[in-house]
């Protein structure tokens, strides 16, 4: 062993030199990402001052912005406006009224006035501005809606106007002899019924009458601008089955003819419409007959006429009276001709054997 006093600790570890710091590089300039080009307008990158030369410019096409130094201080001029050309201008809106007793009820609701608009078509009550009623001469009342469906009987019916005379809705009701909800369905359709004519009068005088009240009235009236919209859609469905309106008022006459097209008439009801029309009966007097409303009868008429199955009856054709017969004493005598003429030369029949002759004979005669 050696003596510990001999023993000298180890020398330390010089440390590692540090390493030398990397060239400087000079840095790079920040290019944007390559951008799709615009059509319109294509600015260069500016590159920031000292890095590429007092006026280097990048080059590609970089769709970048100026800076805020070099934006323009000055805005664009402002371009033309161009004037569009004016709008057609509507006949008349589909809010605006249409005939003058639309004006006239429009204006009464807008008052909140009560009463019963007048025309010599139809009528309109009104109450506080609502409608709740409406009549026509042409349209089916309540009584043949309830009638006609068989509700109640033609004698029950005289009965209740007389015993419910003014109120008459209410004696319907007690008696039993109408249900709340059929009651309401009926007044309904005769309301819309009357209103269809009452709303197309476009003249004749019109007169309102403040105290008129109607035997029956809507349990929820309705706004006028709701009945016209109602019946506004009712004509769309009938002109879409016939474009014409003369099979309203007409005479209906069966053809009898196969139909060229399907309806959406149910068979029964078809039959007993086609059985009905014998050329005499308009389509409100077909509608009171089959105790049906007049809009819904219309409907059938239409839809039947374009299958070929109604017709208009065409007045037969009127034969010329017979000339009168005239006396002979009445006959003026024939004025003798001015100049006299010779007669014109006669006729003559070759095939007769001696007009031969003669003709034979004069031939001779020249030929010398």
């Amino acid at each position: 062993m050696r003596p510990t006093d001999t023993l000298a600790p180890a020398p330390a570890l010089a440390p590692a030199p540090a390493p030398e710091p990397p060239p400087a590089v000079p840095p790079m300039p920040t290019v944007p990402p390559l951008l799709v080009a615009s059509p319109v307008s294509v600015h260069r990158l500016v590159p920031a001052a000292g890095q590429f030369g007092p006026a280097a410019e990048v080059p590609g096409p970089y769709l970048t912005a100026l800076p805020p130094a070099a934006a323009p201080t000055t805005p664009p001029a402002p371009r033309p406006r161009a004037h569009a050309a004016p709008l057609p201008r509507r006949r008349r809106s589909s809010c605006a009224p249409a005939t003058t007793f639309e004006a006239a009820l429009t204006d009464l609701a807008a008052e909140g006035s009560t009463g019963a608009l007048h025309g010599p078509d139809g009528a309109v009550h009104l109450s506080g501005g609502l409608v709740v009623h409406a009549e026509a001469p042409g349209a089916a009342t309540v009584g043949h809606l309830l009638t006609g469906a068989g509700r109640i009987t033609v004698r029950e019916w005289e009965d209740s106007l007389l015993l419910g005379a003014g109120r008459l809705a209410e004696y319907l009701l007690g008696s039993g002899l109408a249900g709340a909800g059929e009651l309401e369905l009926a007044r309904l359709a005769a309301t819309l019924d009357g209103a269809q004519d009452a709303l197309a009068q476009h003249g004749g005088e019109l007169r309102f009458d403040p105290a008129a009240r109607p035997v029956f009235a809507l349990a929820r009236p309705l706004s006028v601008l709701e009945l016209r919209g109602a019946i506004g859609r009712r004509r769309s469905l009938l002109d879409g089955c016939w474009p014409s309106a003369e099979l309203d008022r007409a005479p209906l006459l069966a053809t009898g003819a196969a139909p060229t097209r399907r309806t959406a008439v149910p068979h029964r009801r078809r039959q007993a419409l086609l059985a009905a029309a014998d050329g005499t009966r308009t389509a409100p007097e077909l509608a009171r007959l089959l105790g049906r409303s007049t809009y819904g009868t219309l409907l059938d008429v239409r839809q039947l006429a374009a299958a070929g199955l109604l017709a208009v009856p065409r007045p037969a054709a009127v034969p010329d009276p017979p000339p009168a017969a005239v006396s002979p004493a009445a006959v003026p005598p024939a004025a003798p001709p001015d100049v006299l003429l010779p007669p014109g030369p006669r006729s003559y029949d070759s095939a007769d054997p001696e007009v031969g002759l003669l003709l034979r004979l004069r031939a001779a005669l020249e030929a010398l």
